[in-house]
């Protein structure tokens, strides 16, 4: 599965709208595969302009049962209660349930983000663009990428945890949140930010859960298999 068809399932699911995306994409030309940017860049139009019909569909209707896509969610499972419910020991999931069951989850979760930060995580943490090449694909400025991600990822955490936790009340928080980003992505960080975050995190509690917050909504997302 090629950079452009992961993006576009990932960001709209695995259907006909994703096939669309990337047709449209397609059609439009490209100057070979060192146009990364580029091609991207025209992803992000292309699901845009399909999410933007589901969004307003759903603000009229209410939110649509299922998430078209890699292990979406295919309707409630059945109930089970009452005396005739098991009451034996849950049977371990095979690996592939499991899969399932995250794809499932996280699919769900994502949707619910501004659809910016949905695309941001994706371009990041699926395909690994550098922030630069991020930068350039979301339209940009290369100063905002790092703040973007961090805000992407606690986002995703809150949605996975049905929790937002308490607002951060830390004057220099937007400062933290870049500099844990750049330095969980391996980007250049200056010694002073260095050494200021590590004293920062010793006695900031808010800052301390935002950067709990973005390592574990990483692994999530990088254990999410479109496979």
């Amino acid at each position: 599965m090629d950079e452009l068809r992961r993006f576009c399932v990932r960001i709209l699911g695995d259907g006909p709208a994703a096939a669309a995306a990337v047709a449209q994409v397609g059609s439009t030309g490209s100057t070979g595969a060192g146009d990364r940017v580029d091609i991207l860049s025209r992803a992000v139009t292309a699901c845009r302009e399909r999410r933007a019909p589901a969004a307003a569909a759903s603000a009229e209707t209410g939110p649509a049962p299922e998430v078209d896509g890699p292990g979406a969610p295919t309707g409630a499972a059945p109930e089970v209660d009452g005396p005739e419910a098991p009451t034996g020991a849950a049977a371990e999931p095979a690996p592939e349930e499991l899969a399932g069951a995250v794809a499932r989850e996280l699919a769900a979760a994502t949707a619910r983000l501004p659809g910016s930060q949905s695309e941001a995580l994706a371009l990041r943490e699926l395909i690994g663009l550098p922030y630069d090449e991020l930068a350039g694909v979301m339209s940009v400025d290369p100063e905002a990428v790092p703040v973007m991600l961090a805000r992407a990822r606690i986002g995703l955490r809150a949605e996975l945890r049905g929790n937002p936790g308490p607002a951060p009340d830390c004057p220099e928080h937007e400062r933290a949140l870049r500099t844990i980003a750049l330095r969980q992505d391996g980007q250049a960080v200056s010694a002073a930010d260095d050494d200021w975050l590590i004293e920062h995190l010793g006695h900031c509690r808010g800052c301390g859960r935002a950067h709990s917050s973005m390592l574990e909504a990483s692994a999530c997302y990088r254990a999410w298999s479109d496979e």
